[in-house]
């Protein structure tokens, strides 16, 4: 018993070896599959024929270019990959009183998407859970995918997430604290379900679109609606023990600063999050709770504008902003040194009007030999890495969690697509 218990410990990992590789790297000959997963030509052909027997891989053939030399061109190569319909998993993106969705392949090709207007402010873990439910429900039936061929659920929320516990803690899109998610989900319709903080799942969608780039040690922090944190050590994402490391928009800037979201006084966000500028750019008092709803863009767009054009108060609110952003990134850098840190979200439109402050803030925090050791850049703020990351990161628990193991079985039969 020992010994078959041992073979299929390997047969396991050999399976996820080349699943990963295939992940990280894309379609590929299996000679390069085994230079990338380090296993015999043998082990390649025995594993990569099982996952296609299965319907996980499937092959292509691909004719060779001139480039790949006159011996080879012309003759056709086999390429393994992933078969699309092996299996879907679907995205949801959680803020204040919306939802997001997306339905994709096995490959992590995005096939529908759907978007709600939904009251979350107000609902417990019941009407959430029924509501992304029936959120779920209404995707599939458009694309027209049976619920029973979606094998992961993956749901990015502001705010801290227990991936664990699969509970929000806290997030703005709620009123009340610890909603139960995932267990909702599975419950209603018996689709593994994972929660996870938004700004982890840029993170994960960094590493998924360029892991080269981003496969060391970085940190991505968003900025927009709130601040968040995604923290990549290298190569992998920092989730903590539950799932809600790296909060850096709940640092401390000042003690006693203006009131946060969290209900702290003197976070990062309460100086950087789109409610904060508003505040600051307003003349309201600093302990002015922020609003419970959505600011609409065009509110952001006006302030904005109003900043290019000098206004004193909108110039003050971004000067604040970087000031606070700076320093919170120069603690940041003095303990861990990231290669780079990476800025996305919708508020990294206003960048022009926050780096000089937050550089500003960077050589008063940090030393030089530090600092310079730092790229920091910024993501097109039209590139939603968050469902990407989402769906990034379900499919990679697909990947160890069914497909390492065998056919596409998980409780219940999958259909297998030959």
């Amino acid at each position: 018993m020992r010994e078959k218990a041992d073979s299929d410990l390997v047969r396991r990992q050999n399976r996820l070896l080349l699943l990963e590789a295939l992940r990280q790297h894309g379609a590929m000959a299996r000679v390069d599959m085994g230079r990338h997963t380090g296993l015999s030509p043998a082990s390649i052909t025995s594993i990569s024929s099982q996952l296609i027997g299965d319907g996980i891989l499937e092959e292509a053939h691909t004719p060779h270019t001139a480039a790949e030399g006159p011996q080879r061109r012309g003759r056709p190569t086999t390429q393994i990959d992933f078969n699309p319909k092996g299996a879907n998993v679907v995205a949801v993106k959680v803020s204040i009183d919306g939802l997001e969705l997306a339905l994709a392949d096995a490959r992590g090709a995005i096939l529908a998407r759907r978007t709600s207007r939904s009251a979350t402010h107000d609902a417990d873990s019941a009407a959430f859970g029924k509501l992304v439910a029936d959120e779920i429900t209404a995707l599939l039936t458009k694309a027209r995918v049976p619920t029973r061929r979606v094998a992961r659920v993956g749901i990015a929320v502001q705010g801290v997430a227990d991936s664990q516990a699969g509970t929000v803690v806290w997030s703005p899109a709620f009123r009340g604290r610890n909603i139960s998610v995932a267990a909702a989900i599975e419950e209603r319709l018996g689709i593994a379900c994972r929660v996870a903080n938004d700004a982890n799942m840029i993170a994960e969608g960094l590493i998924g679109s360029d892991r080269k780039r981003y496969g060391g040690t970085a940190a991505v922090v968003f900025m927009g609606w709130g601040v968040g944190m995604g923290l990549i050590i290298n190569g992998q994402v920092y989730h903590g023990p539950t799932g809600a490391a790296a909060e850096f928009g709940h640092m401390n800037h000042l003690p006693d600063g203006p009131l946060c979201r969290c209900g702290r006084r003197g976070c990062v966000e309460a100086y950087v999050a789109d409610y904060s500028l508003l505040r600051w750019a307003s003349g309201h008092a600093a302990t002015q709770p922020p609003s419970s709803n959505a600011i609409p863009p065009d509110d952001m767009l006006a302030l904005e504008a109003a900043a290019h054009r000098g206004e004193p108060a909108a110039v003050s609110a971004y000067a604040k902003a970087g000031e606070a952003l700076g320093f919170g990134l120069a603690r940041l850098i003095a303990i861990l040194t990231p290669a780079r840190i990476v800025l996305a979200g919708p508020g990294t439109r206003a960048m022009p009007l926050i780096r000089p402050h937050l550089e500003r803030a960077l050589e008063q925090g940090v030393v030089d030999e530090l600092r310079r050791t730092v790229e920091i850049e910024v993501v097109p703020i039209d590139t939603d890495m968050i469902i990407k990351g989402t769906i990034d990161r379900a499919l990679r628990h697909v990947d160890r969690e069914i497909f390492a193991h065998g056919p596409l079985k998980k409780g219940r039969e999958l259909e297998t697509v030959a």
